[in-house]
């Protein structure tokens, strides 16, 4: 990434880009097809829409970085946008002559001293695409694997504001190739876990986070709903957080997993008091407690739930243990008191099956 230092932010000139953004896309959206007339060809009639709705994402992330006075939060975006063009095998040239565009477009009509802070974060971000594309580090989405290709695809059109085409591309996923728990475990799980490293990273908002946060929720619910179930196998699992941890997409997987499994299944959800689990873990007669933690800091509740039901349950429940904040420490659920962890949505269900005396 080309390399820019924080300075100290132009509020004027990120007010108006924010507040401008939809007009400014739109005209640079305009002269990209009046200068490419190739492009509706090659991309359909819902070109001049398409590119409006993706500039004007990048001229909110400009403004943002403006507002920051750091260009590293758009020049951020624009590689990750350039690594899902490639993804989707689009022409990442386009990123290039839309930033030309739009480049062209704010010279044209920006005051002066809101021009300066915009277009230099524009010709670094020329400057970047301008060489070849880096190879993506480890906890990043590779598009060389189908799959990642896939979650970025989803990612683009979710972050595009296109929920609706981002639920419809994994359904067809789901329905047409691996099935439902594949479509689960390696592009919605994966796609919700680079968008976390994104917002870390700084380079999309809290808003976006929860706009795909809130995408990948739908779309799980659909692609449940469309699998096949196995038959009934007699087992009750519940599925909650610990108090204190308000992370649900992975526990909302799992939920779904074993349910399509054959699990009567209650979904607790996130952060949940640990006095209430005993009650509710004999009121459903459940067989077996998946219980999540994403913090180091909520495994000491963790301890204190599972020793509030081994002392208050009216029924034998085993207890399997998963989530970030047993990821550096996997060998602590034994001495927490849990009868299993699992690293993995499709590890779990493989664990508490064999716990419960169910074929794996």
């Amino acid at each position: 990434m080309a390399r820019a230092q924080p300075t100290a932010g132009n509020p004027f000139a990120g007010d108006l880009l924010e507040r401008g953004a939809a007009g400014y896309a739109g005209f640079a959206a305009s002269h990209m097809l009046d200068r490419d007339p190739g492009l509706k060809d090659r991309q359909g009639p819902n070109a001049l829409a398409s590119w409006r709705s993706h500039l004007t994402q990048r001229v909110l992330e400009l403004a943002a970085a403006v507002l920051a006075g750091d260009a590293r939060l758009f020049l951020g975006r624009v590689t990750w946008s350039r690594k899902a063009f490639r993804a989707r095998g689009q022409d990442d040239q386009d990123i290039r002559h839309s930033i030309l565009a739009l480049r062209d477009v704010l010279v044209e009509r920006l005051p002066e001293r809101a021009l300066a802070p915009a277009v230099g974060y524009l010709d670094l971000a020329l400057k970047l695409l301008a060489s070849p594309a880096p190879a993506p580090d480890s906890s990043e989405l590779d598009p060389k694997r189908p799959a990642d290709r896939l979650a970025l695809e989803y990612l683009q059109l979710v972050l595009e504001g296109n929920v609706a085409d981002a639920i419809a591309v994994v359904t067809r996923a789901a329905g047409n190739g691996p099935g439902a728990a594949a479509v689960y475990t390696d592009v919605l799980l994966p796609a919700q876990r680079e968008i976390g490293r994104l917002w870390h990273a700084g380079e999309v908002s809290i808003a976006e986070e929860h706009m795909v946060t809130s995408a990948t929720q739908r779309a799980m619910a659909v692609v449940a709903s469309q699998a096949p179930r196995k038959p009934a196998n007699g087992r009750t699992v519940v599925v909650a957080a610990v108090s204190g941890n308000v992370h649900e997409v992975g526990l909302r997987a799992l939920a779904d997993m074993y349910q399509l499994a054959g699990w009567r299944v209650i979904f607790v959800g996130s952060d949940v008091p640990m006095q209430d689990l005993p009650t509710m873990l004999a009121f459903f007669e459940a067989d077996l407690l998946m219980l999540g933690a994403t913090l180091a800091t909520q495994v000491p509740r963790v301890e204190q739930a599972i020793r509030a039901i081994r002392e208050r349950c009216e029924r034998p429940v085993r207890v399997v243990v998963g989530g970030a904040a047993f990821d550096e420490a996997p060998e602590l659920w034994s001495s927490i008191g849990s009868d299993g962890y699992a690293p993995t949505v499709d590890q779990a269900l493989d664990v508490g099956s064999r716990l419960v005396g169910l074929q794996g």
